[in-house]
Formats: C-alpha cells, sequence, structure tokens
C-alpha cells in the first residue's frame, strides 16, 4: 500500500482542486478515478466546503470550494500543489532574499498545520505547508498523485529559487535545443520536475496563461481514463503520448477548466 509518513522538506504533501461548483467536480473526479469523499467541518476550513477524496488506501487529494468573492476577484478552478516546509515562520522569512514574494500570509487550518503561498521569481505559485501531525500521503496508485510539474518560462531561475529556499537538490536535464529542465530531489527522492513552457502551442500557452503547477494522477489506463473523462465534459488538448522510463501521459482539462495530468506507469 502506498502510503508516506514524515516526508521531508520540498516533497508534494497534498494536492487540492479549487472549484466554483463543487458538487460536479466531486461527480466528474468520482467517474474519473473512483473516489468516495468525506466533507471536513466548515468551521477547520473557514466556513467554505472542503470534501477529502477517498480511495481505498486512504485520502488522496482535496476538493475546495470557490466562493463568490474569489470568484468575483478572477480565481479560477485550478489544482493547487501543498510543498511541505519543516518551519513555516523560517521559510516565509527568507523568500524574498531568494527574488520570491508572499501571496497569502501563513495562517492555521484547523489542528492539520499551517499553511500559507508563496510565487517564486518566475510567477509560479504553490502552497507550502507545516503539518502539526504526521499522516500517512497516499501517492502511486490509481486515483491519486503520481507526480507534480511546474511549468515555466525560466526553469533555471525557478529551480535555483527552490533549492536555496527549500534546501533541496536540483539536477539538470539538457534538452535538444541546449536548454536545461529540472528533476527536484528532497531526502524522499525525485519528487517534482520544472520544464519550461517554451514549445507549448501559442493556444495552450494562452490558456495557461503563464506559469502553471500541473497535478499529475495515477491511472491504471491512460487512454481509458481520456475516454472516460471526455465523454463527461473534459477537453483533452493533445493525444496521450509515451515517455521512455516514464509512462503514459495525457494532459486534460476538467469541465470547469482546470488542468490535470494523467499518468500510467511503466507496468515493470
Amino acid at each position: 500500500m502506498p502510503q508516506y509518513t514524515n516526508l521531508s522538506q520540498g516533497t508534494p504533501f497534498w494536492v487540492d482542486l479549487s472549484s466554483p461548483d463543487i458538487e460536479a467536480s466531486m461527480s466528474f473526479y468520482a467517474n474519473l478515478f473512483g473516489w468516495g469523499y468525506d466533507e471536513a467541518p466548515p468551521e477547520d476550513v473557514g466556513g467554505r466546503r472542503y470534501a477529502w477524496a477517498k480511495i481505498a488506501s486512504g485520502y488522496s487529494a482535496g476538493i475546495a470550494s470557490l466562493d463568490d468573492e474569489a470568484i468575483a476577484s478572477g480565481a479560477k478552478p485550478q489544482w493547487s500543489v501543498q510543498l511541505l516546509v519543516d518551519d513555516m515562520d523560517e521559510i516565509v522569512s527568507r523568500i524574498a532574499d531568494f527574488g520570491g514574494s508572499v501571496i497569502e500570509a501563513p495562517s492555521k487550518v484547523g489542528e492539520y498545520g499551517l499553511g500559507a503561498q508563496i510565487a517564486d521569481p518566475t510567477g509560479g505559485r504553490v502552497n507550502i505547508w507545516q503539518a502539526f501531525q504526521s499522516g500517512p500521503t497516499i501517492k502511486h496508485e490509481h486515483g491519486s498523485m503520481q507526480w507534480c510539474e511546474l511549468m515555466t518560462p525560466d526553469p533555471e531561475t525557478a529551480a535555483a529559487f527552490y533549492r536555496t529556499l527549500l534546501r533541496v537538490k536540483t539536477d539538470p536535464m539538457e534538452m535538444p535545443d541546449g536548454s536545461s529542465n529540472y528533476i527536484v530531489h528532497t531526502q524522499d527522492g525525485p519528487v517534482i520536475s520544472i520544464s519550461a513552457l517554451a514549445g507549448l502551442s501559442e493556444e495552450l500557452l494562452a490558456r495557461l496563461g503563464g506559469p502553471t503547477w500541473i497535478v499529475y494522477f495515477n491511472v491504471d489506463d491512460v487512454d481509458a481514463a481520456v475516454e472516460r473523462a471526455v465523454q463527461n465534459g473534459a477537453e483533452l488538448p493533445d493525444p496521450p503520448w509515451d515517455v521512455p522510463g516514464v509512462g503514459r501521459i495525457a494532459w486534460i482539462f476538467d469541465p470547469l477548466g482546470a488542468l490535470l495530468g494523467l499518468i500510467t506507469p511503466p507496468s515493470s
């Protein structure tokens, strides 16, 4: 059972979706991944609705409702990543030193932990999380997180920011044009890729609107999952593709417009 506890700083700990129609999102992902749901007490999550998505092994993701104020201010449906930090105050105090900024100041979330949102120097936004209690993170099985990727116009600058702020290792991967993408390693191993937006179609770049984090979910069969998703209102910007040693991959936009990745790792 792929449960991970006591994960190290810089490792993705949790992913969740912000949705303007939580019922529609819950229905879509239940059909796509087989998720069931438990809802958090409203008083623990600022009075909004928050559903924990669960698979057989445990909770694998969350879906949060966007309130009218957030929607009016331009908030869009999106999947977000939470990176673990050991000391929220220490991390936040150093962000500006490396060219980043704090978008949402740290706040307590029930008895679960402290959360904040930051931006790297290239404009990529990510949540950081200091956990108050250790709990299993479900990864690498159908319906759970498999990988996270930051798409950015400047992978080198983004990699330097996360490397110095979170004290992680970043390994460059030379691309055919001579540029480099990066793999982020924590004490838990390789956990994140930082890749260039260059090479995406103009239409897709416009839709992303800038630096974007992509959550990849493990599925048993990418092609079957894509077919099921499209039948239920999702969009497929490009056909699925194969990456040697990584697996078969697809990107989809869910019916409300949130981008996510699907991946079937090699059978070996």
